[in-house]
């Protein structure tokens, strides 16, 4: 056991879960203040219109809107029209909104890439199951799936492969799962806000594992005499 080693995965490991984890909520955020500022924008053309029979919120969605008009940039979009619908935007902005389930799906596919291709196989060098200088291979991964196994991770791998080759409609595996049991084959996986939280307080949970394998197990022997 390379103890040292697993010191520093602990550090890696939770810089990547932190860093990822601030990119979330910085986002969660710059979505709210979005929405605030929708909000505003359309409050001010009713009071203009007044008692107009445009003057509601319904006909307002179907309006175009720019980045400009709510941002104060004039960004431009990759898109047909350099224009689109207030209500389309509220739509990816609003609480559990569209851009908040493609993120949770991004800290899914993010999150579990960075297990397979790097953590999982450096805890299985610093356990002595693989060489040092072992990469992604078949024989790589045949090893670490009966050495450095775990039942988050595996579920992950589920919800990865449907979310990238399913398009995101869980497959049969998924009704495997052991932690994450959210979803059965058939289901959208749609991850809000609270299922993404439970997410991260998983990756924190394993960061806490790797932590512990950094001390050796103590054996204690009680004198016979």
């Amino acid at each position: 056991m390379n103890y040292p080693r697993f010191n520093e995965l602990f550090w890696e490991f939770a810089e990547f879960i932190e860093d990822l984890h601030a990119l979330f909520l910085d986002s969660i955020i710059g979505y709210e203040l979005i929405h605030e500022n929708l909000e505003r924008h359309q409050s001010d053309i009713r009071e203009i219109l007044g008692s107009h029979e445009y003057a509601t919120k319904e006909f307002q969605d179907t309006c175009s809107i720019t980045y400009k008009d709510i941002g104060g940039q004039d960004h431009q979009r990759v898109a047909t029209s350099p224009l689109m619908k207030q209500g389309t935007l509220r739509s990816r902005i609003e609480a559990d909104g569209k851009n908040t389930r493609t993120l949770g799906k991004m800290v899914i596919v993010s999150s579990y890439a960075y297990w397979e291709e790097y953590l999982r196989i450096e805890i299985g060098k610093a356990m002595g199951v693989v060489s040092s200088d072992a990469t992604n291979t078949e024989e790589t991964r045949a090893i670490l799936n009966k050495e450095v196994k775990n039942d988050f991770w595996g579920d992950m791998r589920h919800l990865r492969n449907s979310i990238l080759h399913a398009h995101g409609i869980a497959n049969s595996e998924v009704d495997k799962c052991k932690v994450i049991k959210w979803f059965k084959s058939g289901d959208r996986i749609v991850l809000g806000y609270q299922k993404v939280r439970a997410i991260f307080l998983c990756l924190g949970a394993y960061r806490n594992e790797i932590h512990k394998m950094q001390f050796p197990t103590r054996t204690f022997r009680i004198p016979v005499n």
